[in-house]
């Protein structure tokens, strides 16, 4: 399954999701502790799934259920990088006060960073949050 692709197939910026809603689960992942992470993913799989995110070429269930069993298992980078569109960038750091940042770039340009998250799949889910809001800004002309 690649990343990322069951869900950015170009309904989310045509769906019901909403910039602040995105802004404020970034915010909330930027806060949570390291043993917090599975409500992050939490969080952001019910969002998705609010916003009717899946692609119709693909059953949206099948990649919240592999990004699911990825952070009960634990494997909360892969979680996050799983989130990820296939050809998105990003990066990401550890820094020297034990706290993380993180930049998404999306195919159509939107990119946006996390700075002070307390874990990198945090970190990463919030730069994804904060790229996605801007990419439906632009393509919404909601300046």
């Amino acid at each position: 399954m690649a990343s990322g692709s069951w869900w950015m197939g170009g309904r989310l910026t045509g769906g019901n999701a909403r910039p602040d809603d995105l802004i404020a689960l970034a915010d909330r992942c930027e806060r949570l502790a390291a043993d917090e992470q599975r409500f992050g993913f939490e969080l952001a799989l019910r969002l998705m799934g609010e916003a009717l995110l899946a692609p119709s070429t693909m059953n949206g269930d099948e990649g919240s259920l592999w990004v699911g069993l990825l952070a009960d298992s634990g494997a909360y980078e892969s979680a996050a990088l799983a989130l990820l569109p296939p050809d998105a960038l990003y990066g990401g750091e550890r820094l020297a006060e034990e706290t993380y940042t993180a930049h998404v770039t999306l195919p159509g340009g939107a990119a946006a960073h996390s700075r002070g998250a307390r874990s990198l799949a945090m970190a990463w889910l919030a730069a994804l949050f904060r790229a996605l809001a801007r990419d439906i800004i632009m393509k919404r002309g909601l300046h």
